[in-house]
């Protein structure tokens, strides 16, 4: 999102851009936390480590805290550039931009084993959209190859994919494989149901100009009540309506926001200049439980008008699981034409990918 302090000519406007797709890093530790010790304030794991802490690791991916909100489970950090999620056993960090996310791997486990008692890990992911602008991006970003080769160093050899076309849109993973061998609970982590996981990310460019309208700035107002009014006006506060939501708009433009709901989360962050638009949204709260795949994806487009987008789901595998159902959550989308779908079978995940595009 454009955080500069004014408006921009039309000659300015075209000459400066953003990157919106983001850089997300997912890392889940043992043990779970039924077995971590609390503090005084009953807070367990990473949950434990003061906001200085995360100010001065944030420093290194170079953006800043703005705000934090909390549920029981969970501490939501809006930032400067994206999202920070942090529960007592995994972290979620998302990060746009030319932030430079990788770097800060290091102290993040540092952190973890020295503060939080949290010494293994038991599953990394690393994901991110193709960019928009590449060569504005910094070392070990500027190629998915140094990025794969940056993680190997840290986790040990990983499996690295592409998903999509390579000339067109696309979108790559890295992940670890789980550590079967770290016992909680008694049982295999690989097979505890404690690690049931599901995320959906829907990430949208080409935004119809009149949709993105209301992520400028109006007569200097505060990022706070920007938002405010950004969630009513376009309906944005109404796709969670019982969730506790905190968001801001930037200026002289952008949007950013956090929800929590239990103890799951969602995110969303808009780039609204014609010239470079992008919104995301991402969640891992069970589409099942508020209706359908197709009725979120539909309720998120629908605000923002993409001339094309994508649709990820990584759901981890259950027994019993029907992979048609799981195929069929990428369905017709009217107005769009679907260019690509394909279902991968990862260890322990299934992963749908979808793109679309305006017409059809």
């Amino acid at each position: 999102m454009i955080t500069a302090g004014k408006h921009f000519s039309d000659t300015e406007s075209l000459e400066r851009v953003f990157e919106g797709p983001e850089k997300l890093l997912e890392i889940w530790f043992e043990p779970l936390p039924d077995f971590l010790p609390a503090d005084v304030n009953g807070r367990k794991g990473l949950r434990k480590v003061e906001r200085a802490v995360w100010d001065e690791l944030l420093g290194m991916v170079e953006c800043k805290i703005l705000n934090v909100v909390s549920s029981d489970d969970v501490d939501a950090y809006l930032l400067s550039e994206s999202s920070m999620f942090v529960y007592p056993h995994k972290l979620i960090l998302k990060t746009c931009g030319s932030t430079v996310l990788l770097i800060a791997i290091p102290k993040l486990l540092e952190i973890a084993s020295e503060m939080c008692e949290l010494k293994r890990i038991w599953r990394a992911f690393y994901s991110r959209k193709s960019f928009m602008f590449p060569e504005r991006q910094r070392h070990p970003h500027t190629d998915w190859k140094d990025e794969v080769v940056f993680l190997d160093k840290i986790f040990g050899q990983g499996a690295a994919y592409v998903v999509g076309k390579i000339n067109g849109d696309h979108w790559n993973l890295y992940m670890t494989s789980p550590q079967d061998d770290f016992l909680i609970s008694n049982v295999d982590v690989g097979s505890s149901g404690d690690f049931s996981d599901q995320t959906i990310e829907i990430l949208m460019s080409d935004l119809d100009e009149d949709a993105m309208r209301p992520f400028y700035s109006i007569n200097g107002e505060t990022m706070s009540l920007g938002g405010e009014r950004i969630n009513k006006q376009t309906g944005l506060g109404r796709l969670y309506s019982s969730a506790l939501l905190d968001s801001c708009l930037f200026d002289p433009c952008g949007y950013s926001a956090n929800g929590l709901l239990g103890n799951c989360y969602f995110t969303i962050h808009v780039t609204p200049e014609p010239n470079c638009s992008y919104a995301s949204f991402e969640t891992n709260i069970p589409y099942s439980s508020h209706g359908s795949m197709s009725n979120l994806i539909r309720n998120v487009i629908d605000v923002f008008r993409p001339g094309k987008f994508s649709v990820t789901l990584f759901v981890s595998v259950e027994d019993g699981r029907d992979k048609k159902a799981v195929v069929e959550c990428l369905g017709d989308v009217g107005g769009y034409t679907r260019k690509d779908k394909m279902l991968y079978e990862f260890d322990g995940y299934d992963f749908l990918f979808g793109h679309y595009e305006k017409g059809g």
